[in-house]
């Protein structure tokens, strides 16, 4: 049974600006908190109600939690590079965020929350694929911050707020708070705009997942609450692909692109994985892959679309070194 009213976290953040539409088109009464800190810029939702405010401070925003029977758990500092710049800020939005947020869910009797995590909790696992029950070995503060507030969240398993944790694969394709710092996103702008892009090592496995499935998967689970299981990896068996096999992809859809090869610089993430179990118990499986999204892309900015796709305002990493005081990230 669907909820009736929803709050998403970051929900005018990349993948919440496609999720919260589509709660709202359900008929569903959808509530956003996004901090202004990030998003003063972003355009607001229709249908939406908005509320400006810190997931870690509870006290802005308490209120909006009467009556909601799910929340969506979005807000974070994403990627590596942004929380390697924003260290203090990471860990606390990303972690001790959770904890202030699940606890509010409490005290207002919020029946379910889905915590948005991450497939890079696995670091380097190699060619093998891994299961949630495989061991996580954090690779960067990123990763590390949603393992710890996994492990809180699990710590209460069997009390409300029920919890589902999703492990999302690396996401792609076109948002309407639109991202060129993940993999596919970048290297087909990239392709597309300036006829070149770099590839870093090359042989270390990925998995993707486009945007608007990662949004599916989150309805999926609103619709079987309670989840049949806690943790969820969250994306396609078949769309795990070395990163070497994705500049193929791309230079057969942008013919002529050159690809510069840096193997010295490879991303020390290596992970293959497995998501039939959110097949088998939900029947979630995504309905775009790799290809649609380099084809949106390399079409969107080859019609003007995207001209200024290198631009700060598509970069978590470069949004947190222009707007996080120097030296500094604390609030």
């Amino acid at each position: 049974m669907q909820p009736s009213r929803v709050l998403v976290t970051g929900g005018l953040g990349y993948l919440g600006s496609v999720l919260c539409p589509l709660l709202a088109g359900r008929g569903i009464e959808t509530v956003v908190l996004d901090n202004e800190f990030i998003t003063s810029d972003r355009p607001r939702l229709p249908g939406v109600t908005h509320i400006a405010g810190d997931v870690c401070a509870p006290r802005d925003w308490e209120s909006a939690l009467r009556g909601v029977d799910a929340v969506v758990h979005l807000a974070a500092i994403v990627g590596d590079p942004a929380c390697e710049v924003g260290g203090d800020l990471a860990r606390e939005t990303n972690y001790l965020g959770t904890i202030r947020l699940t606890e509010a869910c409490r005290r207002a009797g919020v029946r379910s929350l889905v915590f948005a995590s991450t497939c890079s909790t696995y670091g380097a696992a190699g060619n093998e694929k891994v299961g949630v029950d495989s061991p996580v070995e954090p690779r960067s503060l990123y990763a590390e911050t949603k393992v710890f507030a996994e492990h809180f969240l699990l710590s209460a398993a069997g009390s409300d707020p029920r919890v589902c944790i999703l492990r999302f694969a690396t996401l792609h394709g076109l948002s309407p708070r639109m991202r060129f710092d993940l993999a596919i996103n970048t290297m087909t702008a990239r392709a597309a705009a300036d006829g070149k892009f770099v590839v870093y090592g090359g042989e270390q496995w990925r998995p993707f997942l486009h945007v608007r499935d990662a949004a599916a998967a989150i309805l999926s689970v609103l619709d079987h609450h309670p989840a049949p299981a806690l943790v969820y990896n969250c994306g396609s068996s078949a769309e795990n692909y070395r990163i070497a096999q994705i500049a193929e992809l791309i230079r057969a859809e942008v013919p002529a692109v050159s690809i510069e090869l840096r193997d010295g610089e490879r991303d020390p993430r290596n992970y293959r994985v497995d998501f039939d179990p959110i097949a088998r118990d939900l029947g979630f499986r995504p309905g775009r892959r790799v290809v649609d999204t380099i084809r949106e892309i390399a079409t969107a900015v080859r019609a003007g679309r995207f001209l200024d796709h290198a631009d700060a305002a598509y970069s978590n990493y470069l949004l947190m070194v222009e707007r996080a005081p120097q030296n500094s990230v604390a609030r």
